[in-house]
Order: structure tokens, then C-alpha cells, then sequence
């Protein structure tokens, strides 16, 4: 089985990687994407998804069945990578997540009860534990960074990132910032400052729903995968390129049909 202890994750500069954001709950985008992965998967290509694939909405939520699926391929499929996101972060530090009156954190929760009954609280802790064991953020050797959101201003050095959990999980202001931040928390200059810290070009995201993708300046791309306003998105990122600005990844953009 393959988990990581390292919070920061390193990829090389050889091959691609196909990044994946929020599925919330999507099961049948979930399985449209994992097609994809499947034709496009090698020894040198990788798959990331940035967190957020649980907590949907009403009979069409398969949070569940999309979390045990992640979950087995991460622990066995080479080049699966998973990071953590705030509504993975909601079960590990037991904070509610709201959204149009739902109580999301709860709702999953019953999802579990209803699937697996008596053994509902052990199913938890094993994804608790799961989400425990996941990275936070990636970096790639020609300067690319990924996470579900951010960046957090206490960044200092890629060596803060590697050991971002040295303050737990409940009440980290760095952790928070990494996964609960949208443009405005945050500025260009923050962008600018982070990525020099980490010693990265350009920064991409989740978290905050748009039309597919949209660049924040010239160092910051966000990506809607399933959760957004229209069409939806995922990058192809080549990790052999030279990368400056966003503008590197605009052949790189791919829409599910």
C-alpha cells in the first residue's frame, strides 16, 4: 500500500499529470474522469486530485462511493495522487460545513450510516484516518504548485509546507489557508510571494467554483472539474515544459465532454 508521510509532494520533471478538482459528490463525472485517467495513465504520467471529491447534494450524492473508490486507488494505483481538501479537513478536525442550509459534514455522515448501519463509526474512522494520511500540497520540478486552495501568507520556505501539521489539524492558520482561502483572503502579491517562497512559477487551484478556469494575474489558475459555473475543466499539465506564467497552461486546458 502507498501512503505518504510527507505533506509536501514532489513530482519530476518527466512525463504529465492530469489534474482533477472538487467532485463533490459526482459520481457520474467521477467516473467519466477515471475513463480518462485510465487511457492516459503510465509509468510516467499522474493523476492529482485536489481534494473536495465528497459532500454533494440530496438522492444524487455518492460521496461514499466516490471516497471508496479514491481511497483504493491511492493506496494501490501507481501515480495517484490525492490531496487534502477543507470538506476532507471537516471530518479530521470535526468542523460543520454549510452550504444552502445543508449541513454537509452531518449529511455524510448519514450517508455512512445509511450504507454500511452498525458499522457506520468504524467506516468513519477509517476515512478519517485516510484523510489523515494525505498530502496537502504538490510541487513539480518545472515550477508548477498545486493544492486544493491558497496560498496561506505564513509561508515562509518550502520546509514550512513539509511541516505544516506540526500545529495539528484543529486551529492551524496555515493549514486553513491552504484549503479554505478564495482570491480576496488573498492578493496578487500574496500569489507573488508564496511562489517565491516555495521557489515555484505559477500556482493551481480548486476550491472556488468558476467557468472552467480562470487566472488570477499571471501566476494563478483555478479549475472547476465538476463544481462550477459551465463548462467543466481539468489540465493536462505537461511536466516537461518550461512554465512562466498561466499563459503556459492554456494548451494544457481540457473540458469534459
Amino acid at each position: 500500500m502507498k501512503y505518504y508521510k510527507e505533506k509536501l509532494v514532489k513530482l519530476p520533471a518527466k512525463g504529465k499529470a492530469m489534474i482533477i478538482t472538487d467532485i463533490h459528490g459526482n459520481l457520474e463525472d467521477y467516473h467519466k474522469y477515471m475513463e480518462i485517467w485510465n487511457d492516459f495513465k503510465n509509468k510516467d504520467n499522474h493523476l492529482i486530485l485536489t481534494g473536495d471529491y465528497i459532500h454533494g447534494f440530496g438522492d444524487k450524492d455518492k460521496s461514499v462511493e466516490i471516497l471508496e473508490s479514491v481511497k483504493w486507488s491511492f493506496e494501490h494505483v501507481p501515480n495517484f495522487h490525492v490531496t487534502l481538501g477543507n470538506h476532507e479537513l471537516a471530518h479530521v478536525a470535526n468542523i460543520n460545513v454549510v452550504k444552502g442550509g445543508h449541513n454537509q459534514k452531518e449529511e455524510f455522515e448519514q450517508l455512512i450510516l445509511n450504507k454500511y448501519d452498525e458499522n457506520c463509526y468504524l467506516k468513519l474512522q477509517q476515512y478519517k484516518k485516510f484523510f489523515k494520511k494525505l498530502p496537502i500540497s504538490i510541487k513539480t520540478a518545472n515550477g508548477a504548485f498545486i493544492s486544493h486552495s491558497g496560498p496561506s501568507r505564513y509561508i515562509k520556505s518550502s520546509h514550512d509546507l513539509e511541516n505544516i501539521l506540526n500545529d495539528g489539524y484543529v486551529g492551524n492558520p496555515i493549514l486553513s489557508e491552504m484549503l479554505w482561502s478564495r482570491y480576496g483572503d488573498y492578493n496578487l502579491q500574496d500569489v507573488d510571494s508564496f511562489l517565491e517562497a516555495v521557489g515555484c512559477k505559477i500556482y493551481i487551484v480548486g476550491h472556488t467554483p468558476v467557468r472552467g478556469v480562470k487566472k488570477i494575474g499571471k501566476k494563478q489558475m483555478i479549475v472547476s472539474s465538476s463544481y462550477g459555473y459551465g463548462p467543466k475543466a481539468y489540465l493536462e499539465l505537461d511536466l516537461e515544459k518550461k512554465l512562466e506564467t498561466v499563459d503556459d497552461l492554456d494548451d494544457m486546458v481540457r473540458f469534459l465532454d
